[in-house]
Parts: C-alpha cells; structure tokens; sequence
C-alpha cells in the first residue's frame, strides 16, 4: 500500500521562503531552541535536519509532533512532520464505531426481534393497569392490606436504564474526535508555519542569540 495517499492524516508538509543568503546552518541555528528540549534528539547532516522526540512535555512548543524533517534548499524551507495524536484522533471515530456495532449487535443476539416484541406488548398491558385502581377484596380489607401505591419515580429511572443500546452515543463521540482531527490538522499546521517564519524572521523570543553555534546548540539537545 502506498501510504503517501494518506500519509495527509497524521502528516503536516509545508515550505517558507527564507534568505537565499542564508544556508543550513544559519537556519537550522535560529530554530535550534525548539530541538533543545528534554526527550528530542535531533541530527543534521547537510543541508536537512531530522529529530525525534518522545514523552514530550505540555511546555514543548512542537510537543504534538514526534518526528519529522527539515531541509534547506534554493532559498526554502521544508518541512515535514509526523504527530501520533493526529492520528490517533482521525482512527478513534472508526473505533466508537465498531464498538457501537458490536454493542447493538450483542443486544440484538441476546434480544431477538420477537421477544422483543413479545416484551414490549406485556409491558403495555401492564401500563394500562394502574395499582391504585384495583379495587381491594373484603378479605384484604379485614385483613388490614395496605392500598397498592403509585409507581414509584424510581421505577421509571430503572426503565429509563433498561433502555437498548443505540449508535447515538458512538456517534457523538465520532462526530467529537473527528472535529478535533480537522481543528487539529488546521490549528497545527498554521502554528508551527507561524513559529518558524517568526523564529526565522527573529521575532521569536525562542529563537537562538544571532551569535550561538548551530552544531553546539543542536549538540546538548540531542
């Protein structure tokens, strides 16, 4: 299977024009801060940096993302990163899914169609029935019975509980995770384009002093 196709679901790619004066180093030096963080290990080897993270922290600016590159070339930037929350996101309505499925179908095995309705005609019998109107016999009278009482709220939360299984939960809970797939994909790729073009541009206060090794700097987060 050919996952470039689909690799769109968990993976943002993306370019930035940069100063075609500025090669690799000076690049990959401003946005250094961002792989100088616990759990990343990064690695550059000419003009393309590649790195890792993993158990990333809340305050991790690319904590949504654990691997990716980026490479320098004719004046851009491109990256390509790879977030397992991204996908993880856009399988769980396939999961609310099947599990839904499995809940009404197991009802429906357990509960066939006919008995079912066999149940659901008894128990409208039975409504039409109300205690308090049948009339007590002498002998229960002498006996000091007391009068049957109204249903009870109880009774009808316990009905309320017996209810079959529906869709209706997995699929609010599809409709969920799937919206935050799309905000997600969306608010990510918007973000992490604006951290580097204001890394780059040094209007971030992430970013590198001017002056800071870029091998040294990318060194002590590996």
């Amino acid at each position: 299977m050919n996952l470039r196709y689909v690799d769109w679901i968990w993976r943002i790619k993306g370019t930035l024009p940069i100063d075609p004066l500025h090669g690799p180093e000076t690049v990959f030096g401003k946005l250094a801060r961002l792989f100088h963080e616990p759990n990343t290990t990064s690695e550059v080897e000419g003009d393309t940096l590649v790195f890792t993270k993993k158990n990333q922290l809340p305050q991790d600016k690319m904590s949504v993302f654990d691997s990716g590159t980026l490479r320098v070339a004719d004046g851009v930037l491109r990256y390509d990163l790879m977030s397992r929350a991204l996908l993880a996101c856009f399988l769980s309505p396939l999961l609310f899914f099947a599990v839904g499925h499995v809940g009404v179908a197991f009802d429906t095995w357990r509960n066939p169609p006919e008995v079912v309705k066999a149940k659901a005609e008894a128990a409208k019998r039975r409504s039409k029935i109300k205690p308090e109107t049948v009339p007590m016999s002498p002998i229960d009278k002498f006996l000091g019975a007391p009068k049957p009482e109204k249903k009870k709220k109880g009774d009808e939360e316990m009905g309320k509980r017996n209810k079959k299984p529906s869709m209706t939960t997995a699929y609010v809970f599809m409709g969920i995770f799937f919206a935050l797939w799309i905000l997600g994909r969306i608010l990510e790729h918007v973000r992490i384009h604006s951290r580097f073009r204001r890394m780059l541009a040094g209007d971030d206060m992430a970013s590198m002093p001017a002056g800071a090794p870029m091998m040294d700097a990318l060194g002590r987060g590996a």
